[in-house]
């Protein structure tokens, strides 16, 4: 009995916790968008309608990386690339919701600004170390929580920010890819570490090229060795069959 009690407790920390392994559900998405959105309400003082299109954005990221997440930890650089691409397309949406002060403040917060990393080979949502109880929500859910299904992602506008003027207030001009050429190996270190498997196979491949090379090299070296060896041998045969000059000679002068 107290080990389905204890076994049960654990698959009740499984299920709260925010690690993320397999492709998440859709419902899973939805909280996990809602969690960081209402945090992000919460610390940058959102309106409600800024509230509902954050939400929005952060949902279209959340799903728009959710089947790449495995090869992203296990260093693919493709799938590297798709999830900066796509956390960059997320970061430019909130430009056009949010005022210039709260982007200036967003960016400096780093489980906003770069949500997710890596820790050994799972990855997890960053806001989830200052917000540890996962069950707690400073508002209710977006007004289109349950409505949403991306009809507001760019491939749907012309890869155009759909949220492009529709807050009518200054926005934030300055930097703010993740992925810029000055910070971006920084920020990969930092979110998933410095591994890149498909080098470490691309180097692999050539290693056993280059000892296969090797190996036929030495093999080749080690015929001629034996050929070598094979013609002194013979020669050293052939000299002691054939008579000198100078033995034939004194020879004849004997026989004289």
């Amino acid at each position: 009995m107290k080990r389905i009690v204890f076994s049960l407790f654990l698959l009740g920390l499984i299920a709260g916790s925010n690690t993320c392994m397999a492709a998440m559900s859709n419902s899973k998405i939805r909280k996990e968008a809602r969690f960081l959105t209402d945090k992000m309400a919460h610390e940058l003082n959102l309106s409600m309608i800024q509230y509902n299109d954050v939400y929005e954005i952060n949902y279209d990221f959340v799903f728009s990386i959710n089947h790449i997440m495995d090869d992203v930890v296990r260093g693919n650089s493709r799938a590297l690339d798709r999830y900066y691409d796509n956390l960059d397309i997320r970061n430019d949406d909130l430009r056009w919701v949010l005022s210039e002060r709260q982007y200036r403040r967003f960016l400096g917060i780093e489980y906003f600004y770069r949500p997710i990393y890596a820790n050994g080979n799972k990855w997890y949502f960053r806001v989830s170390i200052t917000y540890a109880n996962h069950n707690l929500f400073y508002f209710g859910k977006p007004n289109s929580y349950n409505t949403y299904h991306g009809g507001h992602y760019r491939i749907d506008h012309n890869h155009a920010s759909y949220y492009k003027d529709r807050h009518g207030q200054a926005h934030y001009n300055g930097a703010y890819s993740v992925k810029s050429e000055n910070v971006y190996h920084n920020n990969r270190r930092s979110d998933f570490g410095s591994r890149d498997t498909t080098k470490s196979n691309k180097e692999s491949k050539s290693d056993k090229k280059e000892n296969k090379n090797n190996k036929e090299k030495k093999d080749d070296n080690s015929k001629n060795t034996n050929r070598n060896k094979e013609k002194v041998t013979n020669n050293v045969r052939e000299s002691g069959r054939q008579p000198s000059s100078s033995t034939n000679s004194s020879r004849h002068g004997n026989r004289n």
